[in-house]
């Protein structure tokens, strides 16, 4: 009896032990399926195109004097969605009114990710080109700091590119005879940029905390011409099959 006992041991080690080979040789392969398709994004060629105006309904975003965020942002993404329709473009927006968008989304204590990953669903689930983020900026620290930035995560190497064709417009933007600042995109972590599938951007359209472009973003014609400057980075994007250079500083 000693004997079979030593004999179903060995036979139970060898099974393990296979198994244990045919796991560490399937890893790399786990991992490279894994590794090329999170960084690697497919155009579908859809016409489809996202457009995300930043907070609204109790989170108004960032305001000074009464002028706030969240509304200079709708109206911005508004005259973006009829600009680019005009173009032939389908287009989607994640809020149309000043409303949050934590309700669509149960699946986080905080409202305020709540909001956030209702906005990731609408653009994971567009089967859309590229989305767009729309914000105002704020440094209070430094108030005479102006201009437009645009924001991107390096998932997808088309996320940078996008980020290099609109800054190049807005930085070109002639305003009452004045070029604005110039600024390069700036790689960052933000949530919308990390959980979305798609490419896309956030563009941060001005500083409210500058006085003088405070009172260009609440106007309508100002507010008309980032959106025809958005539009026109995005059909360069979309024309553009090679890299686009870095705005100069």
């Amino acid at each position: 009896m000693r004997k079979l006992r030593i004999i179903f041991l060995n036979r139970r080690i060898l099974l393990i032990a296979a198994v244990l080979i045919i796991a560490i040789l399937a890893l790399p392969v786990i991992l490279f399926i894994e590794i090329s398709t999170s960084d690697t994004f497919t155009d579908p060629k859809s016409g489809v195109i996202v457009i995300d105006p930043g907070h609204g309904g109790i989170d108004g975003g960032t305001s000074r004097d009464g002028v706030l965020e969240k509304e200079i942002n709708l109206d911005i993404a508004k005259k973006l969605k009829s600009i680019l329709m005009e173009r032939g473009y389908k287009i989607i927006m994640t809020r149309e009114e000043d409303v949050s968008l934590e309700s669509l989304d149960n699946s986080r204590k905080s409202r305020h990710l709540r909001d956030l990953t209702a906005r990731a669903n609408i653009i994971n689930n567009s089967n859309a080109q590229l989305f767009l983020s729309i914000h105002v900026n704020c440094n209070i620290k430094k108030p005479a700091t102006d201009g437009a930035i645009v924001f991107f995560c390096k998932k997808y190497e088309q996320n940078r590119t996008l980020a290099l064709c609109i800054q190049r417009v807005l930085n070109n933007m002639v305003v009452d005879g004045k070029k604005r600042n110039v600024h390069d995109p700036v790689q960052a972590k933000y949530y919308v940029l990390n959980y979305t599938n798609i490419p896309g951007v956030i563009v941060e359209t001005g500083f409210i905390s500058n006085e003088e472009e405070r009172q260009k973003l609440a106007k309508g014609t100002f507010r008309q011409e980032l959106a025809k400057s958005i539009a026109k980075g995005i059909e360069q994007y979309l024309d553009e099959s090679s890299k686009v250079s870095t705005p100069a500083s």
